[in-house]
Parts: C-alpha cells; sequence; structure tokens
C-alpha cells in the first residue's frame, strides 16, 4: 500500500520466536508494515498457533486483518490480491484443522475478490476431494488450469480424479495438453505409458524414450519413475549407473537403497539386493513408520508386486511393517 511506514523485516523475523499472531497483524494494520512484507510470517504464525489449540483465536485475528483491508477506500488491485490472500490463509487453516466446508467459504470469498487468481481453485478442489466430491473437485481444477495454464501439477491431480471417475477420455485429452505445454513432463509422460498399458493403444515404447532421455538433476519423484522405467526396458545396468550417480548427488536419501535392492534382485545379485535393504533400514534408524511411507512410494511408481518382494525381506527384522 502506498504511504505504509515500513518495519524492519528482518528485525520482526528474528523475533519470530517471540512475536504472536496478533502483534504482526496489528502492524499491518498500523501501517507500520506491508502486508505482503509479512505475508510468511503472518503464515507461519497462524499455523503455530492453530496447532495450538487456539484455532478460534487464529481465524478472529485474520478476520480482523480482512475487515481492515475490506474498509480500505480507493482499494487497487494489490488491496484486491492482499485481501484475497487473508482469505485463501483464513481457508487454509480450516482445511488444516479439517473444517472442510468452512474452508470453502473462505476460498469462495477469495474467488469473489480476485477471480483471476488461481490458488483458491486450487484449495477449494482440495477441500472437496477429502469431502469425497469428486466431480466439484474436477470442476475446480477446471477452472484453476483455464485461468492458469501453466500450473503443470494441477493437470496430475485432474488426470487422477478423471481416472477415479472413469472418464478415460477427458483423462487422455487432458494428459496430451500437458505434455504439449511440457513435452518432458516425466510425471505426465508415466501417466499416458500406465494409460495406454491398461488400454492398449499408444505408442508406449517411444514415451518410454522421452523419459529415459530426459536430463539427470531431477527431482524425487521423478528420477524414481525413471529409474523404473530403465527396468521395464530391462536396462537393468543402465538403472545401476543411473541410481549411482543419483546417490552421489543425495547421499541422505535412503529411497535410492530401495531401488538399487530392487534392482539387484532383478539381477539375481541377491548379497547385493540384502546390503542395500539393511543400508536402507539403518538410515531410516529402523523406525517402521519411515520405512512404510518409503515403501508405499516406490509402490506408487514400482507397483505392488515390486512392493512385496522387498518387503518380505524387510519382514524378517521389521515383523511389524
Amino acid at each position: 500500500m502506498a504511504g505504509t511506514v515500513k518495519l524492519k523485516i528482518a528485525d520482526v523475523k528474528q523475533l519470530k520466536n517471540e512475536v504472536s499472531l496478533s502483534y504482526l497483524c496489528s502492524q499491518v494494520k498500523n501501517l507500520k508494515c506491508a502486508y505482503d512484507d509479512c505475508a510468511e510470517l503472518i503464515e507461519d504464525k497462524a499455523y503455530e498457533e492453530c496447532a495450538g489449540d487456539k484455532l478460534g483465536k487464529v481465524v478472529e485475528e485474520l478476520a480482523e486483518l480482512a475487515a481492515f483491508f475490506e474498509n480500505l477506500q480507493n482499494k487497487n488491485e494489490e488491496v484486491d490480491r492482499d485481501l484475497a490472500d487473508i482469505y485463501l490463509l483464513t481457508g487454509q487453516i480450516y482445511q488444516y484443522a479439517e473444517k472442510f466446508e468452512e474452508s470453502i467459504n473462505w476460498f469462495t470469498k477469495a474467488i469473489v475478490v480476485d477471480d483471476q487468481y488461481p490458488a483458491p481453485y486450487h484449495s477449494i478442489a482440495l477441500s472437496y476431494i477429502k469431502m469425497n466430491s469428486p466431480e466439484k473437485a474436477v470442476r475446480s481444477l477446471e477452472q484453476e488450469i483455464m485461468i492458469s495454464p501453466g500450473n503443470y501439477y494441477s493437470y496430475l491431480y485432474l488426470v487422477d480424479l478423471y481416472m477415479k471417475e472413469e472418464k478415460l477420455e477427458e483423462a487422455e485429452a487432458t494428459l496430451r495438453k500437458l505434455l504439449e505445454r511440457d513435452p518432458e513432463n516425466i510425471q505426465g509422460l508415466h501417466k499416458l505409458i500406465k494409460f495406454y498399458e491398461k488400454s492398449g493403444a499408444g505408442d508406449v515404447k517411444m514415451l518410454r524414450r522421452r523419459i529415459l532421455g530426459t536430463a539427470d538433476h531431477l527431482n524425487r519423484l521423478d528420477s524414481i519413475i525413471k529409474a523404473y522405467h530403465f527396468c521395464k526396458e530391462n536396462r537393468l545396468e543402465d538403472a545401476l549407473e543411473f541410481l549411482i550417480a543419483w546417490h552421489k548427488e543425495s547421499p541422505d536419501l535412503t529411497t535410492i537403497h530401495l531401488i538399487k535392492a530392487y534392482v539387484y534382485g532383478e539381477l539375481r545379485q541377491f548379497t547385493r539386493k540384502r546390503l542395500e535393504l539393511a543400508a536402507f533400514k539403518s538410515h531410516n534408524n529402523g523406525r517402521e513408520d519411515l520405512i512404510k511411507a518409503k515403501l508405499d512410494e516406490f509402490e506408487s511408481v514400482f507397483g505392488t508386486d515390486a512392493k512385496r518382494k522387498l518387503k518380505q525381506h524387510l519382514l524378517l527384522s521389521n515383523p511389524l511393517i
């Protein structure tokens, strides 16, 4: 806002653990801090206090902050976006508290203020998914993509919903639309391959070559997918080479041990398989929750049978997994 007296944000950040949400909101309302400068701190503090069973107080503070912006004279686009952000944050706080109907009400308020803001549409979809209303979630994601066609993860969410609703043509069209915009989107290519494997249509080998031809330095899920498709092509030595290079870049990522164990099993190098599984368990400190989460992530790409092969060996020393 024009004319705002800037508070030294560095000073506030140093006091982050001492200041309250109420204090931060008051700095904005008293024109000592622009909302955009304090937004991250306000969000962090709102979640922190909400986790401490202060949901009602948090929502009250955010509602008062929203009222400040609502009552400003001569609003401009910047003020409207700030107000929409506060409505969005309030909805996300309700979402965090699993009060999904209330969250949708606040997300809708954000859209009324700024109907070209994609974030509230995405957040509404997540609430509808939690409420088991996939058709409404689909409509929200479709609106989001219409407004912001570069939000690639939303295409992937939408495809999953179409598949659950058995809207196969819509799922395929959405994946093709995504890949027209982002030809090397590994998750999109992977989903289209899985789609064609089920339907018996499409050039799976060509799509797989596109995945295996992508550059390195991928994110975790994309790297898991790439390793999987090396295995599907029976290029097991190439898979190992890729995994070893990935491990050098990310030595603390224990999922790599899990995938290497699978590859060694396919190569019938069972001693190395056991060593990788032992390293996987050791680096996860034997924690069943971590091991289960990483097995589930592995299963989401490699499938249930592959997970079962590894889990049988892990069960020998982790009977409760």
